[in-house]
């Protein structure tokens, strides 16, 4: 028979999956995992998908009724924990005899009772593709196999599936139409023969016979071979191990086929449960570290291939259960090493090699499990001090043995708070209870003999002592403590003594060690001491104010490792702090109070405190902690509570029990975690698409429907509640952010535009999928700030621009016609004045004047023509003021190029009949600028008065005059005359005031000087 051997510092702990969490029914028929990463299960209540967190379930349509909304699916609350699940109904057109295939395209298919249906991944459903509801007989009617797809030929596109009680049929796998139906030989029919276990393999499908027979059929030829396997008893499993190999399993036999020789080999096991039933194989499945789970009616059996034998018989799938319902009905291997264990009614479990496993030693009998101090016995027992309960002895992996507390056996210990466990010998351990009391506790007998009678001889005056010590050291003397003092017990041929090592004044003491070259460590609740193998004295260590030491060890490398209240101390060979562990200055470290300090066989460091557990690599400083969600008793662990076994074992007791753990056996989990969109809402309401949103690329919202939450799950189901998701929505979010346990990403108010929705996640190791999954999200503008509405927008206006402008060109036109007639009519009317003073005014003045010139000569004395002469004077000079008149109101005249013609001629002629030289300079173009009649007479007049003044006061014999174009006209009069006084000029002179009115009514400016004569400067605008 073949052997049976446990590795047991490599336990299996299961996670559980039933009802409870979300699962229809806690029977499994068969397991699977999608090409998007989802984990579906069959049961006897319908299939679920399962993405870690929560499940997903389609189910027959008991109604004949039609529905509205039929198979989409509506979120309910599930169980107490608050799971919800999306429950899509009347998908199935089975109810029973589920069983999953995968086809070459990656298509999940579902065989059921009444046919094959497959599952359309982008409308989140199930479809039929083979109908068949009827039955060969009554047998098949109640069987829960009535079709099995074994496989495929990709090369006549066949499919092949298995019917048991009628034989196998032969489908187009692309219309899935039957092409044949090859029934069982009639040596079956007529021994009541039908096969337990098919198998396709290329071109021959393996069939269980008869009790020692094997058969295999030719898909080409049909041909019948049979094989004589003496271990192949009734019900086998089989699967292929390689192109050459198989294995096959059978009540009491494992063999091992070679089908190119038709060898075999077989190993007989006697396995049976606790009634004395032997262990019957259901289904097989080979594991990562290539050995087969063999799944059946008492567990699992773990066959090691390589060496031909059974090395693990795992009979419970529940922590504290030493035998849990065990029938297993199914076994499957996911993408990540998972193995999954399908139980015929305790739901699904899952074994994940890459978690971080730790032992949980608890108590289920009492009302708390408070540690206060953990020790492994040389006979593998653990002992568990407890506050207020005494102590529990557990069995190696976690089995609760016995309690041993007052409360049960009244007077038993001195103490009920067990603060320090110690060995003394194989038979005995030291027990140290807070409040001074102490003694040996015998494994064997469990009986206890107190010895702190010896303790109160030595007379010390009352202490508080809340934290019991107990060190064994090599000489054969035990350390303890109580209070300030150091105490020893000595075992002497007389009994053992008691003495007190060292009085540590005004120091409560809290922890002790000694390292192997004899050096010893005390660390009280607020400094260290050491005393070195060479010396006698204590030497004080000074740390920070309120630092507490808990824990003293010490690493190879001789560097002291001090876990505080506020972090770990390395202190260096000379004890000078080398490294301050602190959540500060080592973020990842996340808590500082802490409570044990031990290194593994790698020399790595654990600590314990208020947030976990948390390994310090001192080589790299990568720091990881753990925590309640990687099966940590409790977040809280308590002081003394920490103890390293001599086979690497690591203990660290809490709260809420113990931990124990082989840091040897933690694998870092080398898959990634990929991210599926599971569900968006658009204000607050489920989106609409005809696609599943897992399979979406890009969605198109209306302006309106700007708010919208994404709900999205990792998977990778290792330690799901362990991983991490980060999203970021370019385009609003400027950094990834922390998704949390919600794993939901909610907006709200996003403006029109172009958005990218990443999200990415880590596995159970903070090992991140760099490569983030990615959703594009379109907000479409409101039509009113779309393009073709500005254009249309634009037009409009336009056209009503068009319309306003044509309507306000007209009024402009009719406007300046009506404008253009009147200022016609004006200048004839100015014609017709200006001629009809020419013609009468100035005939009648020249006339007067020719009367007066007359008059004069007729009269011979020069004396009495004074008069005479004054009148023919008045009339030239009314003569030239009225042609000036003239000139000024001609609108034949109103232009600047007439202006500066007209001032010339009366410069020359004025100049030249007051024998005064004079230069006129003009620019070379003169701009046709119409000037009006008013303009022009003050423009010429101011130009005439400055001429009077250079006749008549500057005695000049030149004058300068020039004229120049810029923005404005300007004309600048010089002559080299006396000049004037400034201030007569002020206060007098009323010919240059003229000049500056007529320069004003024009809206220029007139500026008068007298430097070498008189500079008279105008400026005039000629907008």
């Amino acid at each position: 028979m073949g052997t049976i051997s446990y590795a047991q510092d490599k336990p299996y702990i299961f996670d559980s999956y039933s009802v409870n969490e979300g699962l229809s029914q806690s029977t499994v028929f068969d397991i699977t995992q999608d090409d998007q990463g989802f984990m579906w299960i069959a049961t006897r209540d319908g299939v679920n998908r399962f993405d870690g967190y929560t499940f997903n379930e389609y189910r027959y349509k008991p109604s004949s009724l039609f529905k509205a909304g039929e198979g989409k699916g509506e979120l309910v609350a599930r169980g107490t924990n608050g799971n919800r699940a999306v429950i899509n109904r009347f998908d199935l057109k089975g109810y029973k005899g589920f069983s999953f295939y995968k086809d070459s395209h990656h298509q999940l298919l579902l065989t059921h009772n009444n046919g094959i249906s497959i599952y359309d991944k982008y409308r989140n459903n199930f479809r039929s593709l083979l109908l068949d509801t009827s039955n060969v007989n009554a047998g098949e009617r109640d069987s829960n196999v009535k079709f099995r797809i074994l496989g495929e030929d990709t090369a006549t596109n066949s499919m092949w599936i298995w019917r048991p009680r009628k034989g196998i049929y032969v489908l187009d796998n692309v219309t899935y139409a039957i092409r044949r139906i090859i029934m069982y030989p009639p040596q079956f029919q007529q021994r009541g023969m039908v096969p337990s276990a098919v198998m396709k393999d290329g071109n021959t499908i393996w069939m269980s016979g008869e009790p020692g027979e094997l058969l295999a059929l030719n898909t080409k030829t049909l041909r019948l071979q049979t094989y004589c396997l003496p271990g192949v008893d009734e019900q086998p499993v089989m699967r292929n191990l390689n192109a050459d190999s198989m294995i096959i399993v059978s009540p009491g036999h494992i063999t091992i086929f070679n089908k190119r020789r038709n060898k075999f080999s077989d190993l007989a096991y006697d396995v049976k449960n606790e009634w004395g039933d032997p262990f019957r194989p259901n289904v097989l499945e080979i594991d990562h570290e290539g050995n087969a789970w063999i799944g059946g009616t008492d567990g699992v059996l773990v066959y090691s291939i390589a060496r031909n034998e059974i090395i693990r018989h795992i009979v419970s799938f529940n922590t504290f259960e030493t035998r849990s319902f065990n029938l297993v009905s199914q076994l499957y291997r996911d993408g990540s090493d998972n193995m999954w264990v399908g139980t015929d009614g305790d739901g699904l479990k899952k074994y994940s090699p890459h978690k971080k496993v730790f032992n949980l030693y608890r108590s289920p009998y009492i009302t708390h499990n408070m540690v206060q101090a953990v020790y492994k016995h040389d006979d593998g027992k653990l002992y568990v001090g407890l506050m207020r309960d005494g102590l529990n002895i557990y069995a190696d992996g976690g089995k609760f043995l016995e309690r041993i507390s007052n409360e049960l056996y009244p007077g038993k210990f001195p103490g009920n708070d067990l603060g320090a466990i110690c060995r003394e010998n194989s038979d005995h351990l030291w027990l140290h209870f807070a409040g001074m009391h102490i003694g040996l506790f015998n494994v064997q007998t469990k009986a206890f003999r107190d010895l702190t009678g010896k303790v109160k001889a030595l007379g010390l005056p009352p202490q508080t002592d809340p934290f019991p010590f107990l060190f064994k050291r090599t000489n054969g003397e035990l350390y303890f403590n109580y209070g300030r003092y150091l105490l020893l017990f000595d075992d002497t041929r007389t009994g053992y003594e008691v003495a007190v090592v060292h009085d540590f004044k005004d120091e409560l003491l809290t922890c002790y060690y000694e390292d192997y070259m004899g050096n010893q460590y005390v660390g009280t609740k607020s400094a260290l001491y050491i005393k070195h193998a060479s010396g006698s004295r204590w030497k004080y260590v000074d740390l920070p104010d309120g630092t507490s030491v808990k824990a003293i060890n010490k690493n190879p490398h001789k560097e002291l490792l001090v876990a505080t209240n506020k972090g770990l101390y390395i202190f260096d060979a000379q004890e000078h702090i080398k490294v301050h562990y602190n959540s500060y200055d080592y973020p990842k470290l996340i808590n500082d109070y802490m409570y044990g300090v031990l290194l593994d066989d790698k020399d790595r460091i654990w600590v314990s405190h208020n947030k976990g557990l948390t390994q310090i690599n001192p080589v790299t400083n990568e720091i990881t902690t753990f925590n309640y969600e990687d099966g940590l008793q409790y977040n809280e662990f308590n002081t003394g509570a920490y103890y390293k076994s001599i086979d690497g074992e690591l203990f660290f007791g809490g709260i809420r029990g113990v931990n124990g753990f082989y840091p040897k056996n933690f694998r870092k989990n080398p898959f990634y975690s990929k991210v599926i969109i599971r569900r968006m809402e658009v204000l607050d309401k489920p989106y609409e698409s005809d696609t599943a949103i897992s399979l979406l690329k890009r969605v198109e919202l209306p302006y309106n429907q700007n708010t919208i939450a994404i709900e999205f799950v990792p998977l990778e189901y290792t330690n799901p509640l362990k991983n991490k998701v980060q999203y970021k929505l370019e385009g609003a979010d400027e950094d990834w952010v922390e998704a949390g346990a919600f794993r939901m990403a909610r907006y709200t108010n996003l403006h029109p535009g172009s958005y990218t929705f990443k999200v990415k996640a880590s596995n159970n190791d903070d090992t991140w999928n760099t490569t983030p999954t990615s959703l594009d999200i379109l907000i479409r503008i409101p039509f009113w700030q779309s393009l073709w509405f500005r254009f249309l927008l634009l037009l409009l206006l336009l056209g009503i621009a068009y319309y306003f402008s044509t309507l306000y060109l007209d009024y402009k036109i009719r406007h300046e016609k009506l404008k253009l007639e009147k200022e016609q009519a004006v200048d004839q009317e100015r014609a017709r004045i200006s001629s009809d003073m020419h013609d009468d005014l100035g005939s009648g003045l020249s006339t007067i004047r020719l009367l007066s010139e007359i008059a004069k000569r007729k009269i011979p004395d020069t004396s009495q023509t004074k008069e005479i002469e004054r009148i023919s004077e008045t009339a030239g000079e009314m003569i030239d003021k009225m042609s000036e008149i003239i000139w000024a109101m001609n609108s034949s005249n109103d232009s600047l190029a007439n202006l500066i013609a007209y001032m010339r001629s009366f410069a020359a002629d004025f100049l030249e009949h007051a024998h005064i030289t004079h230069q006129f300079f003009i620019p070379d173009a003169i701009p046709d600028i119409k000037l009006s009649g008013g303009t022009r007479r003050n423009i010429y007049l101011a130009v005439k008065e400055s001429l009077h003044n250079v006749m008549k006061h500057a005695r000049a014999t030149e004058v300068i005059i020039e004229v120049k174009m810029h923005k404005n006209m300007t004309i600048m009069i010089k002559d080299n005359g006396k000049g004037f006084d400034q201030e007569k000029v002020r206060l007098f002179g009323n010919g240059l005031k003229n000049i500056q009115k007529r320069m004003l009514a024009v809206g220029g400016n007139a500026d008068i000087s007298s430097n070498n004569g008189t500079i008279v400067f105008l400026d005039i605008p000629l907008n």
